[in-house]
């Protein structure tokens, strides 16, 4: 687990994602845990990520495709390349972004090449990556390749569900823009 991706205060999923482990998965020698771990049940592998993951997922839920974009592009920057985490954000940026180029640029032209790249970066992501459904997310760039409409109304599957956004997730864009 890399030091600047840990954050013990992000809750546990419902389920058991890959990046999330389990209480007693990945303990170390002698059976000793992460403290969060112990207390949480469990810990992220990179809980920024989730953070992360679980704004973007809401905001692009509420139709607030450049914010979503740039909760997945901020986290983006914590991974080198040719890593599973790196490929997962750079594809939900290209998801974002395709978004947001079909509703508010009418671009299907924009939104195709974007998910196309998309696709890409999500080749090889494990379905249940973070709590997104991934395999949901590719199954839908595919259609909307073909039939653009395909997104309209389309809403990511976090956990299982598909979460509205709330307050939090608008005040973590924010501050991430005024970082920026």
């Amino acid at each position: 687990m890399d030091e600047h991706t840990r954050d013990p205060g992000v809750a546990p999923p419902l389920g058991n994602p890959t990046g999330w482990h389990a209480a007693g998965e990945g303990e170390g020698e002698g059976g000793s845990a992460p403290d969060d771990a112990r207390l949480a049940g469990g810990h992220w592998e990179h809980a920024t990520l989730r953070r992360a993951t679980e704004h973007g997922v809401r905001l692009f839920n509420a139709g607030e495709y450049h914010e979503s974009h740039d909760c997945f592009e901020d986290e983006w920057y914590n991974y080198g390349s040719g890593t599973t985490e790196s490929a997962f954000l750079h594809g939900m940026v290209q998801v974002a972004a395709g978004a947001y180029k079909r509703v508010d640029f009418e671009s299907d032209e924009g939104m195709r090449s974007l998910f196309e790249t998309a696709l890409e970066y999500l080749r090889g992501v494990p379905d249940d990556f973070y709590g997104v459904d991934v395999g949901e997310v590719r199954e839908t760039l595919r259609a909307a390749l073909d039939d653009p409409a395909a997104i309209d109304g389309w809403r990511i599957a976090l956990d299982g569900a598909r979460p509205e956004a709330y307050p939090a997730d608008y005040e973590y864009a924010e501050r991430i823009d005024g970082a920026q």
